[in-house]
Order: C-alpha cells, then sequence, then structure tokens
C-alpha cells in the first residue's frame, strides 16, 4: 500500500475532489489550513501579506490506485500551474 500526502491551494479544492471521485477514492483524511511556500506559487500562509491557504489530504490506496490519483494531478497540475498543488507518495507498511 502507499500513503498519498496531497498538498493543493484552497481555491483548486473542487477540481481535487472532483478528479478523486473519478477514479472512485472515498476515503481520506483531511488536513485544513496547511502553510507553506513552494517554488511555482506564491506563498500560502494565512496572512495579509501573504493570504492564501492551502488544504491536504491523506490517502491510502493500493498500488495501482496510487498510479491512477497520480495521472488525474498531473493532469490538474498541468492546468493550475501557479495555484500550487503537490503530491508526495509515501510507503505504507500497516494501518490499523
Amino acid at each position: 500500500m502507499k500513503l498519498i500526502f496531497l498538498v493543493y491551494n484552497v481555491v483548486i479544492e473542487s477540481k481535487v475532489m472532483e478528479e478523486l471521485e473519478k477514479v472512485k477514492v472515498k476515503s481520506y483524511t483531511k488536513l485544513p489550513s496547511i502553510h507553506g511556500a513552494g517554488t511555482h506559487s506564491a506563498p500560502h500562509l494565512d496572512t495579509h501579506v501573504w493570504p492564501e491557504v492551502n488544504h491536504g489530504l491523506f490517502i491510502a490506496v493500493e498500488e495501482e490506485k496510487k498510479d491512477e490519483v497520480l495521472n488525474r494531478m498531473k493532469e490538474l497540475k498541468s492546468i493550475y500551474k501557479k495555484e500550487g498543488l503537490k503530491v508526495f507518495v509515501l510507503p505504507l507498511e500497516e494501518a490499523i
């Protein structure tokens, strides 16, 4: 199994969720109000200077589903280049 950690600008949340629905991802843990900075978008710090904010999702999936999710997110990232979207994939040894 894999653990996908998906971090995205709140303004594209509906698009992210639509893509996850298309690949039948129904279980996740959402982390609201994640602050951060990257190389392709402005900082998202929820301040007066940098007002944008991110959300995060932890998604546990089988190997085959991981590829489907990554392909959908790559497609979204190509459309929303400046908004901020990052996907991290980690090995998941066990879930209880």
